[in-house]
């Protein structure tokens, strides 16, 4: 009988004939989940709600609007998946079912939410939407009857309207409460300075409820009376006939004192437009703003859900949409999260970067120190700016170099090239005499006060020096110490090596202070192979470490290891016990970018099977669902307590940057790599991936890469139909089309300074690269071949031999290194002559 109820009330789930927004989700978008363990964030612009325990009603519901006010009535951020702000009642007969704590089944996406619940005497779905232009949480509850008989059923709804502030997080329970009869609403009203005076309102368009007789004693805001510990309760009663149906639709939000009845209209005759024009924005920048075809399906439905976040966590603050990093957790603008989000985002839509960048501008002082993060405190919005050790300096100029190579967009970059300069000038008083990067934090964390020589740091700067000339060059920039960054950025890289590389741990090792190497395996290392700042063999060791002293085999990389940072206060300088305890939050959990990080370590070591294994099992919703006490979400930091009933939980499941790395990540995956100077495409792709196509911005122009076929090396290349030799792209198109298998021309496939053309002359047997550098620069240039090379010239002086690097049967691997003698320049490959006849 029971298989008979779940069977029906599913399809009923999944057909019924329901409120016609609720509906509306993209089947390829939506995500379902049984177990109890689920936790869920969603919202849209105003509003976010956040779940536990898979239960269907809220634990906190965020407010953007105003200013950031949550109700929530947790009193320990470890344990507040037990607050219960919202409660639900069904009755019938002589029995009562309360489903304020009870699992249920659930189908959702970023920004909606259906819950599920079925016994032979009710089903019960609770819908929660949001609406694109008013700050309203729109709540609906469909009862039907299942039974063969009429049955009278009750619901009782109640939500408690006190409001935690932002940031200082002050309880508020203490508010003018009056009824709005015509509404069948309530009007909940906090005369406090740090609430900015906000009303909460709650009012009924669906089922009317029953008159409430304390109520009608109130009936206009006039006769608003002061209540403490307030809370919205309505009750609805209703026969139904054998399959008849019942729907509540509440309509939660806030507004200012002087403008909440014209918002409360607008939401009750508008509503439904609202909902729809909320999900149609994501969906459509989801499947219609960029191109992502993938052949593995939990590849594709993950970027997918990656995007839908980005779209999705996009929050009010301050009169502006700007990104932040959870739905309903951190009521904050972080430059942090919007950075690492823009690494993805920005290979398909610069558009998305640029808001980031003018909205710091609008935070920004005339000392040019970059924002750290904004929110509403108290008394007005306050702006947090970047200490002088901070990583946001060096990640801001990694990701306007790839912002500037993609978006072609030099205004903006030379707006914010005051803040760049900052930033770069700042973060180099942290160089030490050791001529390595020193930081207060122990690796990427926010937390932690011992300095010392940093492996993630002067990692981070190496790639910072490099992009910054590469910034300052394209914007004509004359600073005079260009050559001495590129110089500088050599140092660093050598002595990564040479001080912080531990050869009998196969890592980079951080000191912890001026004496002391820290014994602690951290993951921001893993950043040296990806940026490629130490050679092949020690990349290879560094994978190797990772794998045995951080990988969860079942969850993914481990922020740090041995977790043992709880007994370690005194060392590090912790406030209490903010790391967590072993193998939770930054004491051993794992996050997203430490998983990322891993798989573009891979990439780097030329093992893509491996790092599409990876970036499947630990990053796809597909992925984490079958891990222990998997669900379909990202997350911040997952439980890495082997022994723990909650091993693999999750938390901050719609993280802002998980899906911005695991986007970067998965256009890596496909093929997509960048320098300092240059993006280029690489062949390391897995099996899978030979027949599939995506977007990529270049130059300010989108265009359509197709792959075709397989193996190691580009057969041909078109471009835009006309035959091509680079895989360094240096000119806008609108289409790449690459065909793999046995190179039938030689072409460049990589390069450590600018590219203006790449031309190639078939009666010659000659490749023709024009190059753009500093003078002084050490650039690197390598080119394969189908047929070994004669000579090189610079400028039409031969050159010394290029190394041969690799040979692989028939194809030659060859590498030119020099110091430029001038800006610009030709670089001639000759090749001897003997595959004409390939082309057939």
């Amino acid at each position: 009988m029971q298989n008979k109820i779940f069977y029906l009330s599913f399809l009923w789930l999944l057909t019924g004939p329901m409120n016609e927004i609720s509906s509306r989700s993209n089947p390829n978008l939506t995500v379902s989940f049984r177990d109890k363990s689920g936790q869920i964030e969603i919202g849209g612009k105003y509003v976010g709600v956040e779940f536990h325990h898979s239960r269907p009603l809220p634990a906190r519901i965020s407010f953007y609007y105003p200013v950031a006010n949550s109700i929530d009535l947790s009193t320990d951020y470890w344990q507040r998946g037990q607050s219960a702000p919202m409660s639900l009642t069904i009755k019938w007969a002589d029995q009562t079912d309360s489903l304020t704590r009870m699992p249920c089944e659930y189908r959702y996406t970023p920004f909606h939410v259906t819950f599920h619940h079925s016994t032979e005497q009710y089903q019960v779905q609770i819908h929660y939407d949001f609406c694109e232009d008013l700050p309203v949480l729109v709540w609906q509850c469909r009862l039907k009857n299942p039974t063969q008989v009429p049955q009278q059923y009750e619901i009782h709804t109640s939500l408690s309207t006190s409001v935690r502030t932002c940031h200082t997080y002050a309880l508020k329970n203490q508010a003018q409460v009056s009824y709005l009869p015509v509404y069948d609403g309530v009007l909940t009203h906090f005369d406090d300075t740090d609430t900015d005076s906000v009303i909460l309102f709650m009012v009924n368009a669906g089922a009317k409820p029953l008159p409430d007789t304390a109520a009608l004693n109130a009936t206009s805001p006039m006769n608003a009376k002061p209540v403490l510990n307030p809370r919205s309760r309505f009750r609805y009663q209703k026969l139904l006939k054998p399959g008849e149906e019942m729907t509540i639709i509440q309509l939660i939000g806030t507004a200012r004192p002087t403008e909440n009845q014209a918002m409360i209209q607008k939401a009750i005759h508008t509503w439904p437009q609202e909902v729809t024009k909320n999900h149609h924005r994501v969906e459509n920048y989801v499947f219609g703003q960029a191109h992502l075809h993938y052949p593995d399906s939990a590849l594709q439905q993950t970027a997918n859900w990656a995007k839908a976040i980005l779209a999705s966590n996009q929050h009010y603050l301050a009169g502006k949409i700007v990104p932040m990093p959870c739905p309903a957790e951190y009521n904050f603008f972080f430059t942090h999260d919007a950075l690492l989000t823009s690494l993805g985002a920005v290979l398909f839509d610069p558009d998305w970067v640029k808001s980031v960048y003018l909205f710091l501008n609008t935070l920004t002082q005339p000392d040019s120190i970059l924002p750290h993060a904004y929110y509403w405190r108290d008394d007005g919005f306050k702006t947090e700016f970047c200490h002088r050790d901070n990583w946001n300096h060096l990640w801001f100029i990694i990701l306007t170099s790839s912002y500037l190579k993609h978006s072609a967009d030099t205004s903006t970059v030379k707006l914010i090239y005051p803040t760049l300069r900052k930033s770069l000038r700042l973060m180099l008083t942290n160089k030490g005499t050791d001529d390595l990067m020193h930081a207060s934090r122990p690796d990427w964390w926010d937390i932690g006060n011992v300095y010392g020589a940093r492996a993630y740091l002067s990692i981070l700067m190496i790639q910072a020096l490099r992009d910054f000339v590469f910034i300052a060059q394209k914007l004509h920039e004359n600073e005079t110490t260009l050559l001495k960054y590129l110089n500088l950025a050599d140092c660093l890289q050598k002595q990564l090596s040479q001080r912080l590389w531990d050869a009998g741990k196969g890592y980079l090792m951080n000191a912890l202070d001026s004496v002391t190497t820290d014994s602690h395996f951290y993951t921001g290392s893993l950043l040296a192979a990806h940026f490629n700042v130490i050679d092949d063999h020690r990349k290879k060791q560094l994978l190797k470490s990772a794998e045995q002293h951080l990988l969860d085999p079942q969850i993914g990389i481990r922020n740090a290891m041995p977790a043992d940072f709880h007994q370690l206060i005194d060392t590090y300088h912790f406030n209490g016990l903010e790391m967590g305890q072993p193998y939770y939050y930054f004491n051993a959990g794992v996050w997203p970018q430490g998983i990322v990080w891993y798989v573009l370590g891979l990439l780097a070591i030329h093992e893509p099977e491996a790092a599409s294994a990876a970036l499947k099992k630990y990053l796809t919703l597909d992925g984490i669902t079958h891990s222990p006490n998997g669900q379909p979400s990202f997350f911040e930091y997952r439980n890495t307590d082997f022994h723990s009933p909650a091993y693999g939980q999750i938390d901050k499941p719609t993280f802002l940057w998980a899906a911005g790395w695991y986007l970067y990540a998965l256009y890596h995956l496909a093929g997509v790599r960048e320098n300092s100077w240059q993006i280029y495409l690489c062949t390391d792709l897995p099996a899978n991936m030979n027949n599939f196509s995506y977007d990529l911005t270049l130059f300010g122009k989108r265009a359509r890469i197709e792959w075709r076929n397989q193996g190691r090396y580009i057969r041909q290349m078109m471009i835009d139909q006309q035959p091509a030799y680079s895989l360094v792209l240096y000119s806008p198109c609108r289409k790449i089309v690459l065909e793999r298998g046995e190179p039938l021309w030689p072409y460049l496939a990589r390069t450590t300074c600018s590219i203006e053309t790449v031309q190639y002359t078939a009666t010659e047997s000659r490749l023709s690269i024009q190059i753009n550098g500093l003078p002084g620069q050490t650039i690197e240039l390598v080119v394969i071949s189908p047929t070994p090379l004669k000579q090189v010239t610079f400028n039409e002086v031969r050159e010394p031999a290029a190394t041969l690097i690799e040979k692989d049967g028939s194809v030659f691997h060859y590498l030119v290194k020099k110091i430029l003698p001038e800006k610009r320049g030709c670089v001639h490959f000759q090749f001897y002559k003997r595959f004409f006849n390939k082309e057939k």
